[in-house]
């Protein structure tokens, strides 16, 4: 931790599923009051979400951390490349651009890995401010002990080609008049216009292709073997004829009469309405239309009712005889476990180019063997982890499902959702990217909750986030809907 922190007293908290990181300041009058009202009021997107509380004497800032974790923790199981590592110093730089442009001094900015929070998902990182008057000092061998920090303890980067950016890096570091702005025109003169942190260096061309001859020759076409035609664009692969066999079936229908008989019936029912259209009974001054409306749309339907009802009875259905065409499958050779009546197993012949290499020999697969792998493939092909006898080390029981036991091998052990940062996954929405830490000191096993949203409990108690609780043989750890037991 900084050392400026130690007049004030750090705790982690969890309010309403956030996780807090609370700095409480006895006397307050330390603090620079118009660079609280400006972090109260204003929101930095370089900054930590914070909330400010003063009771009596004592002022607390609250930063939620929720979700986030540590940057020393993200960068312990990253490899950095350039990308990322030029988007790093981006977001240092833009920092303080954002400080400058709400009148914020440097001095408050705290840069120290432990304090820096981000997603493991991107590379978004986020940082606190603290106005405390003992915090404003020259920023320039902060930022320099800080960033030399990263390069040379916390960051592992990638194997890929590279413009020894890092070595130029670190000579402007070494420099006595290193500053914020040199590390700008440092980071404006090494960033590749239109692809900052491309892992090709600048100056780096592709290696020009030898042109192809207009006229062959003769004896490297003969030493050659001609290349394979490639299909065009939009055409489809021969394929060879598959047997097709054609299918009879018999089918009861409604005749094509009976279908005629119900089509002039409704033509004959609109021709009708049409003549009364015409003679005028639907005007709207004859009393007698909302009658002669409803009359016929009575009679119509009674009429096509009947005629239906008679036209498609049951009883004047009719076989039809329908022919389709079925591709037959294909035969595959089939074993018996009895030995008896099985056929023989077919294999495609393969010519080789180079007749100085022998031909493997086919080796036929018995019957009796065929059959039982199918028997063995059929059943669930599942491994069981076999708990080991004796000091097996400690190690976590899944509850529920297949009650998986899951020994820890390593120190630290992790476990959360995001597969390349944890040493054990489980695909559960519920579960954070990285929900808990397992650590092992001279005081025995710890669990740390990684400032969830869904919480760690320990038998039925959530504990606080960000910070060490020791755990014992038989303690039910819920990992928000996950739950687990230790044993050591």
């Amino acid at each position: 931790m900084d050392e400026r922190l130690k007049g004030c007293i750090q705790e982690f908290k969890t309010e309403s599923n956030r996780s807090l990181m609370c700095f409480a300041f006895q006397d307050d009058s330390q603090l620079i009051r118009y660079q609280l009202e400006m972090l109260k009021n204003n929101r930095i997107p370089s900054l930590l979400k914070c909330e400010i509380l003063k009771v009596d004497q004592e002022t607390r800032i609250s930063f939620d951390i929720t979700s986030m974790i540590p940057l020393n923790k993200i960068l312990e199981r990253k490899e950095i490349g350039r990308r990322e590592f030029f988007r790093y110093l981006r977001q240092i730089t833009g920092a303080f651009d954002q400080l400058e442009n709400h009148l914020l001094d440097y001095g408050g900015l705290m840069l120290d890995s432990s304090l820096i929070y981000g997603s493991p998902a991107d590379d978004r990182i986020y940082f606190i401010y603290i106005p405390h008057k003992d915090m404003m000092q020259e920023i320039n061998e902060s930022l320099r002990q800080f960033i030399t920090g990263l390069i040379i303890r916390e960051m592992k980067f990638k194997s890929e080609p590279s413009d020894n950016y890092i070595q130029r890096l670190i000579e402007v570091l070494k420099n006595p008049d290193f500053d914020l702005k040199a590390l700008k025109v440092w980071l404006d003169a090494n960033a590749h216009e239109g692809n900052e942190g491309s892992t090709i260096p600048a100056d780096s061309q592709p290696v020009p292709r030898p042109a192809a001859s207009v006229f062959p020759d003769p004896a490297r076409s003969a030493a050659e073997p001609e290349p394979a035609k490639m299909p065009m664009p939009g055409t489809m692969p021969e394929k060879k004829n598959a047997s097709v066999k054609t299918v009879t079936e018999k089918k009861l229908v409604y005749p094509l009469k009976s279908w005629l008989i119900l089509g002039a019936s409704i033509l004959a029912f609109f021709t009708l309405v049409a003549v009364m259209v015409v003679k005028g009974a639907f005007e709207p001054g004859n009393p007698d239309a909302l009658t002669t409306l409803l009359g016929l749309a009575l009679v119509g339907g009674a009429v096509i009712w009947l005629i239906c009802s008679k036209a498609f009875a049951p009883d004047r259905k009719v076989e039809k005889i329908i022919e389709r065409k079925i591709p037959e499958p294909e035969k595959k050779p089939v074993f018996r476990h009895n030995g008896q009546n099985s056929q023989e197993q077919t294999v495609p012949k393969v010519s080789y180019v180079n007749k100085a290499i022998p031909q493997p020999a086919v080796r036929e697969t018995p019957p009796e063997k065929a059959y039982a792998f199918r028997e063995a493939a059929s059943a669930v092909d599942r491994t069981v982890l076999l708990v080991q006898k004796g000091n097996a080390g400690p190690s976590l029981r899944r509850s529920g499902g297949d009650g998986e036991t899951v020994t820890i091998q390593q120190w630290p052990f992790r476990i959360g959702r995001m597969a390349e940062q944890v040493d054990y996954c489980i695909r559960n929405p519920a579960i954070g990217r990285i929900h808990a830490e397992l650590t092992k000191g001279a005081q025995g096993y710890c669990i740390t909750d990684m400032n969830t949203r869904n919480g760690t409990y320990i038998n039925g108690v959530r504990i606080e986030p960000n910070m060490e609780h020791p755990l014992k043989n038989g303690d039910r750890i819920l990992l928000a809907n996950e739950e687990f037991q230790f044993f050591e």
